[in-house]
Parts: C-alpha cells; structure tokens; sequence
C-alpha cells in the first residue's frame, strides 16, 4: 500500500504534461466549463474561524482536470441510455475511482446525484499509508472550492460506539482515498453529510462483514453508500485490461474470498469492495452495473506506461 505514491511516478509526469497541453489548446478549462471558484481571503472570524481551523485542507483538487472532467461527463450524458437514467433518483450505492485523471468517469457518478441529492453519503476506501487504527473515521469538515463539506456526527458516532471504526483525524486528512471526493460532492450534492472510512488491507471477512451489516443498517431514503476503489496498478495497458476482466468477473460473480486474496495488481482495496457488496446484498440493491471503464493508459493514449485503471459501478433500489 505504501509503495503506491499516486498511481506511479512515471505516469503522473505524463499526466501532467498532458493536462497541460489539454489547459492551452481548450483556454485552462474548456469552452462551455465554469471557471474555477474565486476563493476567499478574508480571514475568518468567529465560528467561521473555528470551523476553517479544524476543517481538512482541500489538497488533492485540481481544477483542470475537474471542470474538463465535467464537460465531458454533461456531453455523454446529454446521449445516456436507458441503464444511466433509471440509476439517477434509484440510486443504493456505488463505486468510484479516487485518481483524478478519471474526471470524466467521476463526474459521470456523480451527476447521478443531482436529480435526487442523498442527505448522506457513507465513503470507504484504501488507507494507502496503512497508518493507524484498521477502520478509521472522522468528525472534521472538508474544506473545498464549493464550500465545507460536513460530516453525519451521529452515524460516526454510532459506528464509533459499535468498536467498528477509530477517530484518527491526521491520517483521514491525508487520504486521497477521500479528500479526492470531497469536491464532487459538494458540487453535485451541496447538502449531503459524509461519514468517511478507511481501511487496512488484511482484514477479516468476518471485520468486514460486520461492518458492512452496520453500514447496511444506516443506509436507506437518502442515505447511500459509496467505496472509493481504483484497479490494477503498475502494468501496461493490455496487462491491465486482462486483470480488469478477472476482477471484474470476480466482483459480478460476488466471490469475496476470491476477492480478498486480490493484490494491487488487481485492486487497492479488496476490502471496500466486499463491504459495498455486502451492504448492497443486505439491502436487496440491484447490481453491479459498470457505467464506465478505464485506465490512465488509455487515457494519455500511452500503452507503454505503468497504468492504473478504473471502473464506476451502480447499485439501484429495486
């Protein structure tokens, strides 16, 4: 997990000149896209200095990549079929990347929310630093371009009081696992309440299990659950594609001891995938579906690069 550092020095270089080449040729953000919020450098005073002080940074934006990202999302929206529109305002939980290179599949999800904005949304992902407590949450804010995105105190609290989840608010605040998210949600969803989660590779079927059947049991009406996954590292682009398919297979044939025994080769984080399978079969929820598909490969037109690839799946009340 340690040895992850963001996909992959090699490729992120390449991300970069190519968000670079894509700023100039479409004016920074691209025709037709909102430029980024202006920010505001008025010192707070008050509770809105105590909320600021507290508040986790906004460090994994970057608002090429975001406002690019949604204008390609809105475009192949705007010709979406039939699987897409039943899932928005049906939506159970679901499944998104946390590199944001995969913008456009991650506005994608999340223009979901928009026709029926959830009050709150539970997050688990990888902690990449394995540091800390197994299951850790938070009680602190985040801050982002489009305002603070708060956390469900209540539901943290609950899970908390069950032994399932430790507060460790330093290790949260590095996580892009999370802190990646944090703006979508407060673009597409402006009221929805997070209850954030990470977790240690190597846990239990049966830790992962009761969790999940405590996930399952805050979720309903406007509450949904989300696992912030990414999939195969570190191999070319055909390597990456096959061990997609094998996952992927895994993941619909719903073989959890399979899934466990996954290394980064596969996914980053077994784990919140078989705590979001475990809470949708607990809920009845209809799914996986696969609404987009990709690697960083195929993104920078590059087969020869390490790659990481990513799926968005949905789970849809029946």
């Amino acid at each position: 997990m340690v040895g992850e550092r963001h996909v992959g020095r090699r490729w992120r270089l390449a991300a970069v000149a190519a968000v670079c080449a894509a700023a100039l040729a479409a004016g920074v953000v691209g025709k037709g896209a909102a430029p980024r919020a202006a920010v505001d450098t008025t010192p707070p005073t008050g509770a809105g200095r105590a909320a600021t002080q507290r508040a986790h940074p906004n460090a994994f934006f970057n608002p090429t990549l975001f406002y690019q990202g949604l204008e390609a999302a809105r475009r192949s929206a705007s010709g979406a079929g039939p699987v897409t529109a039943s899932a928005a305002g049906r939506l159970a939980g679901g499944l998104v990347p946390h590199h944001d290179l995969a913008a456009e599949l991650l506005s994608g999800f999340f223009l979901l929310l928009e026709e029926d904005p959830p009050e709150v949304i539970f997050l688990v992902g990888p902690n990449h630093e394995a540091a800390g407590p197994p299951v850790i949450t938070g009680r602190r804010p985040w801050q982002t371009d489009f305002g603070l995105v708060e956390v469900d105190p209540g539901a943290v609290d609950a899970l908390v009081g069950l032994g399932l989840a430790a507060v460790e608010e330093d290790v949260l605040a590095r996580e892009h696992a999370m802190g990646t998210l944090m703006p979508y949600i407060k673009f597409h969803a402006p009221e929805a309440r997070v209850v954030p989660l990470i977790l240690h590779r190597g846990l239990s079927r049966a830790d992962l299990e009761r969790l999940a059947g405590a996930l399952g049991a805050e979720l309903g009406p406007g509450r949904i659950l989300v696992a912030s996954v990414d999939f195969s590292h570190y191999l070319t682009r055909p390597e990456a594609e096959a061990m997609d398919r094998e996952t992927l297979a895994t993941i619909t044939a719903g073989d959890l001891d399979r899934l466990l025994q996954m290394g980064p080769e596969h996914l980053d984080s077994p784990g919140s995938v078989a705590v979001l399978l475990t809470a949708m079969a607990a809920a009845g929820a209809d799914g996986p579906t696969v609404l987009g598909h990709t690697n960083s490969g195929a993104i920078l037109r590059d087969d020869l690069i390490e790659t990481t690839s990513y799926f968005t799946f949905v789970f849809t009340h029946r």
